[in-house]
């Protein structure tokens, strides 16, 4: 391969994961205005106990025995398994607050989890600090800090809930990025929900709420939605480091707005969308630098 080639297909690669990356992200925007739509009528284990089902059930019939074996052979279980653990707390403490806060004030304090990232893909990945990841993560903070106490917001529970939320994605992330160099996607993807399923499964049956079929056809759809976003996300882990992977996040920001205003209609105060601007003014300022950067570095 030439050395002119060698940049062509470094960009191509990033471009890709950075693609993958946003639709991973506007996806599971999607998935969590459907749990948001039942929420309030159903616990939360039992709303990711089903979801999980869902989404084990489609990795079997795609994988079958081959993605068994995969996962019981595979080095990374401990990984995995610490990775499933984090995750799960997110998504407990995420939608327990989603119970208190509208839709755009969650997911603008949630959005904080791809500064965390950054900085964890420094400490234990040997990702480069630059200037740029440290204005990022300086101005992503300001943001979260807008958002918050000027709403009103505060120092509240559910506030508290999604901030330990975001750290527990962060960490989570930077375990994903790890895995996926020699883990399948289908076998991570498994492998999480099978955590799920067996945990949400022992907590949820004894207290089991019967469901309507509309509610069911929505669970289903966060399970076909979720699954979806879970591949494509670890896809994306494969082609752009974790720094990167993190700043995408930020394109799913504003389809929290748009959600919760044409299912809930929420209207977040003026300084929440000051605060979601600088969080994503923070995400277009990495993901320009690392671009850049990278195309500096195979030069």
């Amino acid at each position: 391969m030439s050395a002119q080639s060698m940049p062509r297909v470094a960009d191509v690669a990033s471009l890709k994961g950075m693609a993958l990356g946003t639709l991973a992200y506007s996806l599971f925007a999607v998935h969590d205005a459907l749990v948001k739509g039942v929420i309030y009528d159903l616990p939360v284990m039992q709303i990711l106990f089903t979801r999980s089902v869902v989404i084990a059930a489609l990795c079997l019939i795609f994988g079958r025995g081959k993605l068994i074996r995969g996962l019981v052979a595979s080095p990374n279980k401990s990984m995995m398994l610490l990775r499933a653990i984090l995750t799960l707390a997110a998504w407990c403490m995420y939608y327990t607050a989603g119970r208190e806060l509208q839709l755009a004030e969650m997911t603008t304090l949630y959005y904080f989890a791809p500064v965390l990232t950054t900085i964890l893909a420094v400490i234990f990945l040997k990702e480069q600090l630059t200037l740029a990841r440290v204005g990022a993560a300086g101005i992503g903070f300001f943001g979260v800090i807008v958002a918050c106490n000027p709403a009103g917001l505060g120092l509240s529970l559910p506030a508290m809930l999604v901030l330990a939320a975001a750290l527990c994605w962060a960490v989570a992330m930077i375990l994903m990025r790890t895995i996926s160099k020699t883990e399948s996607s289908l076998v991570q993807i498994f492998s999480l929900n099978l955590f799920y399923v067996l945990v949400m499964g022992a907590v949820s049956l004894p207290f089991w709420q019967g469901m309507s079929t509309p509610q069911i056809v929505m669970v289903v759809a966060t399970g076909l939605v979720g699954g979806t976003a879970q591949y494509l996300l670890v896809d994306a882990a494969r082609l752009v480091p974790a720094s990167v992977l993190g700043t995408v996040e930020y394109s799913a920001l504003i389809w929290s707005f748009v959600f919760g205003y044409l299912f809930w209609r929420e209207e977040p105060t003026q300084m929440v969308y000051y605060g979601a601007l600088l969080v994503v003014a923070a995400g277009l300022m990495l993901a320009c630098n690392e671009r850049r950067g990278r195309r500096v570095a195979v030069a």
